[in-house]
């Protein structure tokens, strides 16, 4: 598609050159020509007036006139050839036989007078300037296309370059430049235009990897040292049913904040390889997302109500990409839910819904929720408008599809659909 615009850029380029000279030479001929015909017409006519005045004054002294050509009568009468004897006064250029002929009719009182003359000849000299002129024009046409082609090589192929270079500015190293390769003219001052915007979008995108890749690892570090701790407070510790039931809920955190890093050094990466995950089905991670939930939603007075279908062959999931997206999903149905409302989960093999009867989404902002740093009428303290962000980078890295409806006055409801996962 790219080098096609390239190519069909130049081809428009030279027909614009070639069009715009044609339509020229073909006016100026045309205009020239009209012109000379009409001062060819008018000073025929006044020198063949002036002609018949001579011959009037010959045949009176005597003369033989101008037998065949030159004829006087009353206007209508049979000296006149037949063909000439309804000309009223004027000029005429007649085809008779194979001769072209100017003809001058004049009138004085009762007699007319007719005078002719042969300009054969001459027109067939002029219809060859005429072919001349078209010729002449064909070679301006020629010669403007040249000269475009030159014109329009030198031109394109400066953009032609630095548009391949564009198109493989990624392969290159980074804070590489394209201006160094082209003049100090426009297309130079778009290459550096393009080099300053790209190179810091590059180093933004370089420290954003650097930072999640220090968080990655200095955070390992603190959770390691946690789970050990976990470990051996529990083995020195002879700990009671409910102490012992918050100390899983302490190692499961952390291994949930473990997977959470992997999901977003993956992210951070651009990477979709999902090989060293952990692997459910959707009704498995809808059932664990419902527990957790469950404690909040008391608190808030909701009432949490799940639909689920699924089937003994359901496929499997990276499971914290899953547990991120449905945990979102239902932390935002919590928040934006009004006191003693109902959110409903309905959920399928390759699919899962999470409804909530709160305020609604404006149908305008339905894809401005999922950008970064978004959020509703009632934010709380703690939602920064990243949640439904990270929700849609997930789906987009693998494929899957997020979206909502949200009609006015609600219910709110947010659909997740998975293909079977070859990640």
């Amino acid at each position: 598609m790219t080098d096609g615009r390239r190519h069909s850029m130049g081809r428009r380029l030279i027909l614009i050159y070639g069009l715009v000279s044609l339509l020229t030479g073909a006016l100026v001929l045309g205009l020239s020509n009209i012109g000379l015909n009409r001062l060819e017409m008018r000073l025929q006519e006044i020198d063949m007036g002036i002609a018949i005045q001579r011959v009037r004054e010959e045949v009176a002294s005597g003369g033989e006139g101008r037998p065949g050509r030159f004829f006087a009568g009353a206007p209508g009468s049979a000296q006149f050839p037949a063909d000439l004897r309804s000309l009223s006064p004027g000029f005429y250029k007649l085809m008779r036989g194979q001769r072209l002929w100017h003809v001058r009719v004049l009138d004085d009182g009762n007699q007319r007078f007719l005078l002719m003359r042969d300009y054969t000849d001459y027109e067939h000299s002029q219809t060859t300037l005429v072919m001349v002129g078209v010729i002449s024009v064909g070679g301006l046409v020629l010669l403007a296309v040249l000269l475009g082609l030159i014109t329009t090589r030198r031109l394109v192929r400066p953009i032609e370059r630095l548009s391949a270079s564009m198109t493989t500015r990624a392969s290159l190293p980074p804070c590489s430049r394209l201006a160094t390769d082209f003049p100090r003219n426009e297309i130079g001052t778009v290459a550096q235009a393009f080099d300053d915007t790209y190179n810091h979008l590059e180093l933004a995108l370089q420290r954003e990897r650097l930072f999640t890749a220090d968080v990655g690892h200095e955070l390992r570090t603190p959770m390691m040292a946690a789970l050990s701790a976990c470990e051996v407070l529990r083995d020195e510790e002879h700990l009671s049913v409910s102490a012992d039931e918050q100390m899983q809920r302490i190692e499961g955190s952390i291994k949930d904040m473990r997977q959470r890093l992997d999901t977003y050094l993956m992210l951070a990466r651009g990477e979709s390889d999902c090989l060293g995950f952990a692997r459910a089905s959707m009704a498995q991670a809808v059932d664990e997302q419902l527990q957790q939930s469950r404690p909040q939603a008391q608190r808030l007075q909701l009432t949490l109500l799940l639909h689920q279908g699924g089937t003994a062959a359901a496929p499997s999931y990276p499971v914290p990409l899953l547990r991120t997206v449905l945990g979102n999903l239902l932390r935002n149905a919590l928040q934006y839910a009004g006191t003693g409302s109902e959110i409903r989960l309905r959920a399928g093999d390759t699919w899962v819904e999470v409804q909530d009867n709160g305020p609604g989404v404006p149908a305008d902002q339905h894809q401005a929720i999922f950008l970064p740093f978004t959020r509703g009428a009632q934010p709380s303290i703690d939602n920064l408008g990243l949640g439904l962000s990270l929700v849609k980078r997930i789906c987009l890295n693998q494929g899957w599809a997020i979206s909502v409806t949200s009609p006015e006055g609600g219910p709110t409801c947010f659909r997740l659909d998975c293909e079977p996962s070859r990640k």
